[in-house]
């Protein structure tokens, strides 16, 4: 007869996940991407609270980072479902859950859209049309302007679908307040940021590219021109960042970015010089905490 103190721990034992379980649910947050997109679930959140100063809403700030999370990890998903050929063929992509098998292509497509589609209608429900129509926006620069139409087709891919990241700010700004030409320009850090974030990447990987047949424009070019492009975008979005800084937050701002400028600045120059793939990993690894700077300077 069991004991009736160990009824309890019993019916824990009976309803516990066990480890296929876990790894399963792990599998299904490794499709939404969490490492890409916390960032542009920030630029929702700072977008937000740059229109909303000095009356800033916790609960809404929550209900964007909610909202930020389904609508691209939503589109990250699909875009691991569409790509899963090209995943299978890339060494670093290779052990994803679709193109290890560990998840069914049907199951991702389903998980994708129901994720989306939560993150559309949590949107209009406490964000509001307009916003909604900027993450709906969004999306479909991701998903269909970028991972259907264009990634395998066109090196103009991340030009066109990096609007994504405009939308992402702007979705949060327009939360607050209605669309201006500052809320642009801030969006615009994010559109300068994206190529140089991509390429650089995609020129470590350049040979996996070719050998996927994904025509990235650092896997097409020349290795002299795909060099001197992603130090140009690297060092551009370094500067225009900082002018962002300066001219819409003062002295304070700019003091506060320069040292990430002048970093970023430096390790495109660096690379420019020493044509290496460590070189070009370094940058690519350095322009993430430079788009955070940029998001904390204009705060101050």
């Amino acid at each position: 007869m069991i004991r009736p103190q160990y009824l309890f721990l019993q019916r824990i034992h009976l309803v516990s996940w066990s480890r296929p379980e876990i790894d399963v649910i792990r599998d299904y947050l490794i499709l939404l991407k969490p490492k890409v997109i916390w960032l542009l679930i920030l630029s929702s959140i700072m977008g937000y609270v740059y229109a909303a100063l000095p009356e800033i809403s916790w609960p809404r700030l929550l209900e964007l980072a909610a909202v930020g999370l389904l609508s691209t990890g939503g589109s990250a998903a699909f875009n691991q479902y569409w790509e899963r050929d090209i995943d299978a063929r890339m060494r670093r992509t290779s052990l994803r859950p679709l193109p290890s098998g560990r998840l069914r292509p049907a199951a991702a497509l389903v998980y994708s859209l129901a994720v989306s589609a939560a993150g559309f209608l949590l949107s209009y429900l406490w964000l509001g049309p307009i916003p909604t129509v900027a993450v709906v926006a969004g999306w479909l620069f991701y998903t269909v302007v970028y991972t259907i139409l264009l990634k395998r087709r066109h090196w103009s891919n991340v030009l066109l679908g990096g609007f994504a990241g405009n939308a992402a700010l702007l979705s949060g700004w327009l939360t607050a307040k209605p669309l201006t030409l500052e809320a642009l320009l801030y969006s615009m850090a994010i559109y300068v940021w994206i190529p140089s974030h991509i390429w650089s990447l995609a020129y470590v990987y350049r040979q996996e590219y070719r050998e996927a047949g994904v025509p990235m424009l650092t896997a097409m070019l020349s290795e002299d021109k795909a060099i001197a492009l992603v130090a140009f975008l690297d060092i551009f979005s370094a500067l225009y960042m900082w002018a962002v800084a300066f001219v819409y937050g003062g002295l304070l701002s700019a003091l506060f970015m320069a040292p990430a400028s002048a970093l970023a600045i430096y390790l495109g120059l660096v690379a420019l010089r020493e044509r290496t793939d460590r070189a070009f990993w370094r940058v690519f690894k350095s322009s993430s905490p430079l788009l955070t700077f940029f998001f904390i300077s204009l705060l101050i």
